[in-house]
C-alpha cells in the first residue's frame, strides 16, 4: 500500500472514539540488541488480541517506537539501543505488516516519553470525540508509564476528560540487580492509577469495564 493510499483510507482524527497506544515492540528492546528482552515476545498474542479488537472496531492503532539519534544524550543513562535507520528501531517481526494498514499512525521518540512527540500531542487533540485510550507495551515502568502518565496529564492540561486504561497483559518490564520485575511493575501500576489511570489484568477485563462505562457503541 503506498503511502498515498493510506492517507486515503485513513480516518478522519475526529472520526475515532477510541485509540490504541503499543509502546515500544521494537526490535532492540525484543529480539536483539544491548537492551532486548526475548521475554516480552510472550507480550505478542495479547497485544494482537488489542491490535483486532481496535482493527474490528475501525478506531486507531498507535505504534510508538524509539528511534534514537546516533549521538542520543540518553545513552549515558541507558546503553546504545534502536538507533533510527537500524533494524532494531524497526517493529518486531510479528507488527510490521501492520504499520501499512488503514487507521494506523507511527510515532518515534528519542527518550522515554513518548508525549513529547508533537504529533502525538496534536492528534490527540485534534481527536475531538475522543473517549478511550488503550495502553501496552515495554518497559512497564519506564517507556509505558512515561507515555501514560503525561498523556493523563496532558488531557487535564487541555481539559478533556478521557478514559486510560493500561493492560497488565500486554506490558511488561525486566528483571536485572537492583530491578526486581514485580516489584517495579507493581509501583508502576500504582502510580498509573493515582494519575487516573485505570489498570485492568487482561483483554477480556478491558470489554467487561468498556461496557459497563458504556463506552462500547
Amino acid at each position: 500500500m503506498t503511502n498515498k493510499n493510506k492517507l486515503e483510507i485513513l480516518k478522519d482524527l475526529r472520526d475515532y472514539t477510541k485509540a490504541l497506544f503499543i509502546v515500544d515492540m521494537n526490535n532492540g528492546f525484543v529480539n536483539f540488541g544491548n537492551m532486548a528482552n526475548p521475554k516480552y515476545n510472550d507480550l505478542v498474542p495479547e497485544q494482537l488480541k488489542l491490535i483486532n479488537k481496535f482493527r474490528t472496531e475501525e478506531e486507531l492503532v498507535a505504534f510508538v517506537l524509539e528511534a534514537h539519534k546516533k549521538n542520543a544524550v540518553e545513552f549515558k543513562t541507558y546503553p546504545e539501543h534502536c538507533v533510527k535507520g537500524t533494524t532494531e528501531a524497526l517493529l518486531i517481526p510479528e507488527f510490521i505488516l501492520e504499520k501499512d494498514k488503514p487507521n494506523t499512525k507511527i510515532y518515534t521518540k528519542n527518550s522515554t516519553c513518548g508525549i513529547f512527540n508533537k504529533n502525538i500531542q496534536k492528534d490527540i487533540r485534534n481527536a475531538k470525540n475522543l473517549r478511550e485510550i488503550v495502553i501496552g507495551g515495554v518497559c512497564g515502568d519506564i517507556c509505558v508509564i512515561d507515555l501514560a502518565r503525561p498523556m493523563a496529564k496532558y488531557f487535564d492540561e487541555i481539559n478533556r476528560e478521557i478514559k486510560i486504561f493500561a493492560v497488565k497483559s500486554a506490558i511488561d518490564t525486566f528483571d536485572a540487580p537492583g530491578h526486581n520485575r514485580e516489584e517495579w511493575l507493581d509501583m508502576s501500576y500504582k502510580f498509573m492509577e493515582a494519575a487516573g489511570i485505570e489498570v485492568v489484568e487482561n483483554f477480556e477485563e478491558l470489554e467487561s469495564r468498556e461496557k459497563k462505562l458504556h463506552l462500547v457503541v
